[in-house]
């Protein structure tokens, strides 16, 4: 299969490297030309570009099977710190995704869309009691009004040949971002998230794993796609901190989150999580596979 991956960053260099190793032949995209020697070798092909540029896409859609969203991006600097630019994080999501939909009618191989969204589309969820696929999004910031609005213009592109998925990603983890990592970076801060909504983890090698299992299976629609941790996220990190030696964190509550999140759908499907508790951080699970 001719598989392009859009944005070969942490989780999509994982999957470059692991499809190809599979037998397909994989083409990535990245916004920063040195890293061309580092994709090449996990990689058939590269190309640099930005996710809205057309010319870009239309040459990356060519012959293509399949095509993999894992972007991310709107992260700049504003004097001398790292900000996140609004502007630039809408570039990167919905305008990678209105130049892939204008460049289709040049993709007639073209069967898959598999877009790597996020649980904070859901927001709070209007305080629903119980929040799955089923439950309207309701996102408390322009960022996550992004990935509402990604996926409702993908998802408008299915037909009876080309199938969209959208999974709706929890908190990536994995080799090099593991828990206590991620604890130290707001370790003894005061976080504006809420703490009481569902922690949402999962492994980027699941994450993987669930961007194959929907091309195998040619999945559309929508899905949750994180661990079965039912711990909320003050619980977790209060965990990892003391287990780690680091100074607890405060949750302020300011963004409400969602809770009792659901994952049911994606394993009703058949698909099985590699580590569905969070417990293998610092394994790399596609190495024997």
């Amino acid at each position: 299969m001719n598989i392009a991956i859009v944005g070969a960053a942490y989780t999509g260099l994982a999957a470059a490297r692991y499809l190809k190793r599979k037998g397909h032949h994989v083409t990535v995209t990245t916004t920063r030309a040195e890293r061309v020697p580092e994709l090449e070798q996990v990689a058939d092909r590269v190309i640099v570009m930005k996710g809205s540029d057309r010319d870009g896409m239309r040459e990356l859609l060519k012959d293509q099977d399949a095509v993999l969203l894992t972007m991310a991006g709107g992260l700049t600097e504003k004097d001398g710190r790292p900000y996140m630019d609004a502007e630039l994080y809408r570039d990167s999501y919905l305008g990678t995704a209105e130049a892939l939909v204008e460049c289709l009618p040049g993709a007639p191989r073209l069967q898959q869309i598999v877009f790597c969204s996020s649980l904070n589309a859901y927001g709070d969820a209007g305080g629903a009691e119980r929040v799955d696929e089923e439950t309207p999004p309701n996102p408390g910031s322009p960022f996550a009004q992004v990935y509402v609005d990604t996926e409702n213009l993908l998802a408008a592109q299915e037909s009876a040949q080309l199938r969209v998925c959208n999974y709706r990603t929890g908190t990536i983890y994995g080799p090099g971002r593991e828990h206590a990592s991620e604890a130290a970076r707001i370790a003894g801060q005061q976080i504006p998230f809420d703490g009481e909504s569902d922690v949402m983890i999962i492994h980027r090698d699941d994450v993987v794993r669930g961007l194959e299992f929907a091309l195998e299976h040619r999945l559309s629609g929508l899905y949750n796609l994180f661990n079965d941790q039912r711990e909320s996220k003050a619980e977790f990190f209060a965990r990892v901190c003391e287990e780690a030696g680091l100074p607890p964190i405060t949750w302020l509550g300011l963004s409400k989150g969602p809770r009792k999140v659901s994952n049911e759908k994606i394993k009703a499907a058949g698909f099985t999580l590699a580590d569905p508790l969070g417990e293998r951080e610092k394994e790399d699970l596609l190495a024997g596979d």
